[in-house]
């Protein structure tokens, strides 16, 4: 859907020596388009930044980060995906209003995010089962109960470090043979789309933080009661039945979860 900005729109120009830019680290494994888009992100919605204002131009922006407009202008393009900006050719950047984004979604796997970050994702399976829904299993699971499923535990990794630990609970009444492939090096949803053909139809989320205890901290690589994020996630199909739900615990030094508005 095409967005309208109007001329007036702007309530000022914001110059580049008043925002509190962090300037890239050539050395950090993050790509630097993606370190920009963390910053502007933050800056977005901070005390430094209105609604309406027009942003310092990418030639400005690119020179107080230390990159080239190319790296600038990627960044860019992915605030202006999540509509967290409108760009305008021959007008500039505007900061978009927080009213106009309606639907809150977290659609991207595990894979993709990754991938956009420029890292290869892969995991460790630690465990693998197939059994019955169980009364104790996740609330969203229950109405489920008795049927088959498969349970999956996976260590997953950016690159070569650990970033996070997933276990999922998969629903087998559409996909029976789905235990026998391989979740190592494949995504779950890629092999439930293309070997199944299920189409996924919606995705939800509940992020929530938690502290790592000591197996947790050793999987991880990270101290006991470091920081994470605990992301409930539940996907359906287009016929409207649930086909997995997921608990994960994600490295909050490593991984975030941004939103997508879409109007």
């Amino acid at each position: 859907m095409a967005v309208k900005v109007k001329s007036k729109m702007a309530t000022r120009n914001v110059k580049v020596h008043e925002l509190p830019i962090s300037r890239v680290n050539p050395a950090s494994p993050m790509p630097l388009y993606f370190q920009i888009e963390a910053d502007l992100r933050a800056l977005l919605t901070s005390r430094y930044v209105n609604v309406g204002d027009l942003l310092p131009t990418e030639q400005e922006l690119a020179a107080a980060y230390g990159v080239g407009r190319h790296t600038m202008r990627t960044a860019l393009s992915r605030l202006a995906n999540d509509q967290l900006i409108v760009r305008k050719a021959g007008h500039g950047t505007v900061v978009r209003n927080h009213a106009d984004r309606k639907q809150f979604s977290l659609d991207r796997s595990f894979t993709r995010q990754m991938q956009e970050m420029g890292m290869t994702a892969h995991s460790k399976v630690l465990h693998m089962e197939t059994r019955t829904v169980l009364g104790t299993d996740p609330r969203p699971l229950l109405p489920k109960l008795g049927m088959p499923c498969m349970v999956l535990d996976r260590l997953r990794f950016g690159g070569d470090e650990p970033i996070g630990l997933q276990r999922s609970y998969v629903l087998l009444e559409h996909c029976p043979s789905l235990p026998n492939r391989d979740f190592a090096t494949h995504s779950l949803y890629d092999i439930l789309s293309n070997e199944f053909h299920l189409v996924i139809t919606q995705i939800t989320h509940t992020v929530t933080a938690a502290v790592a205890d000591r197996r947790q901290a050793d999987q991880l690589g990270i101290k006991a009661q470091s920081a994470l994020l605990v992301v409930n996630t539940s996907a359906w199909l287009d016929s409207r039945d649930l086909i997995e739900f997921s608990l994960g615990h994600y490295r909050a030094d490593k991984y975030e979860y941004s939103t997508t508005q879409t109007l």
